[in-house]
């Protein structure tokens, strides 16, 4: 049987589908975990000359229930999976209704070989589901059958390749990106055993985990503690989310996740945080606060949680002071000497160099975004000023000016000042 999506092959092809292969391979992934799947395999046969004879990608998910295709792939930017999840949820990636498309980047045709369990009769069935790149307003699908698998779940096969090699899915820049694409992901969900593999191997995403410390973090309300157990995560490259704490029950499953509030890239501050309490178990986590009332002493609105966003957010906060000061601030200087925004010092003047540099990265690491934020003509201008002002006998109108700018806490309005109280000595 055929039937015809929505809208045209034209309005398909003008909606923005990736032409990257990579990508296109992550939206069938995020298609499987969408589903409910615990493992995805991505599959591949080729000859000696690296020709691909075939490719698949697998899931053990639910499967594509027969009686709702007309939702799921007769619609197009309209998802019904939409409506079945929160928005403070990472349960649910694919949601626009175009994510199966993505296999024009690289193949001529798609099938899908689905598995669902029929609610009526219990039974397993089974049929197949097939998409042209020529067409991709149309899908032919044939009849459900009884299956002889035990279990459910789909196989996307993928055929008339063109652009890609067997290189080009085991190649360490494929890897690389599930690692950075998935591993927040998988680290979220590692209690439940979630993997990919490639070809039988799994994917791993240790090497992108450039530090990793667990904490505790008790709160107290009513005489009674609660305590938090909290992993922070720094990856050495940016992730396939946003930052965010990822709150989980005493199952390690995600009740609600909310961001960080350090999501600025530009300092390459990338980091997750998972938050682990029975706490969870009876969370009301839904993203309306009109849908809670009043005896929920377990939801986004109790004391304990305010508490413990508070104590999150300090923690998060003096991470990206550390690695701010330990190793970004260098990098901002660097590039400041490499792009001529410095001053120019003589080798008498090496001293002053260096206090303005303390004087720059205390700055840096209060607050990124006051060097960020500006222009480079901008930024030279701000050097010279604090320069001048290092000179003078009016260094501590530095920490007045920036006070008026930023607020400061207390141990910030210290260290500044310990700076700025004498000129640092010769690096």
């Amino acid at each position: 049987m055929e039937k015809k999506v929505n809208v045209n092959n034209t309005g398909i092809d003008s909606a923005g589908l990736t032409a990257d292969y990579m990508q296109a391979i992550a939206e069938f992934i995020w298609n499987g975990f969408d589903a409910g799947a615990t493992s995805i395999h991505i599959d591949f046969e080729s000859n000696e000359l690296d020709y691909i004879n075939s490719l698949s990608v697998t899931d053990n998910g639910e499967g594509i229930n027969r009686a709702t295709i007309d939702e799921s792939f007769g619609s197009f930017m309209d998802s019904m999976k939409r409506a079945g999840f929160q928005k403070t949820s990472s349960r649910l990636k694919g949601n626009k209704g175009k994510g199966r498309f993505s296999f024009a980047a690289f193949s001529g045709r798609t099938s899908w070989e689905t598995r669902y369990r029929d609610p009526q009769s219990g039974h397993i069935l089974q049929y197949t589901i097939t998409v042209k790149s020529s067409s991709k307003d149309r899908f032919e699908f044939g009849e459900p059958v009884i299956s002889g698998a035990s279990a459910t779940g789909t196989r996307v096969s993928f055929h008339d390749l063109f652009d890609v090699t067997a290189y080009s899915f085991s190649s360490p820049a494929f890897i690389n990106f599930l690692g950075q694409e998935f591993g927040w992901f998988l680290f979220l969900n590692k209690d439940k055993g979630v993997t990919i593999y490639i070809n039988g191997q799994p994917v791993s995403y240790d090497h992108l985990m450039a530090q990793q410390e667990v904490f505790l973090v008790p709160i107290v309300e009513d005489d009674t503690e609660t305590i938090f157990k909290a992993t922070f995560i720094r990856w050495v490259q940016k992730i396939g989310d946003k930052f965010y704490f990822y709150f989980l029950d005493s199952r390690q499953r995600e009740v609600v996740k909310e961001l960080t509030s350090f999501n600025n890239n530009a300092i390459g501050f990338y980091h997750s945080v998972y938050v682990e309490s029975a706490f969870f178990d009876s969370f009301n986590g839904n993203d309306k606060e009109q849908s809670l009332n009043l005896f929920d002493i377990h939801s986004r609105h109790s004391p304990v949680f305010k508490m413990l966003q508070h104590r999150l957010h300090d923690l998060v906060g003096g991470k990206q002071k550390d690695f701010v000061k330990l190793q970004a601030a260098d990098g901002l200087i660097a590039g400041f000497e490499k792009t001529g925004l410095l001053p120019t010092f003589t080798e008498e003047e090496q001293e002053a160099k260096a206090d303005l540099i303390n004087v720059l990265k205390a700055i840096y690491t209060i607050e990124p975004r006051l060097f960020m934020a500006l222009g480079r003509e901008q930024q030279k201008m701000s050097i010279g000023f604090i320069h001048l002002l290092l000179k003078s006998n009016k260094r501590q109108q530095i920490a007045h000016l920036l006070a008026q700018t930023i607020k400061l806490s207390v141990e910030e309005q210290h260290a500044l000042r310990m700076i700025l109280k004498k000129p640092a000595v010769a690096m």
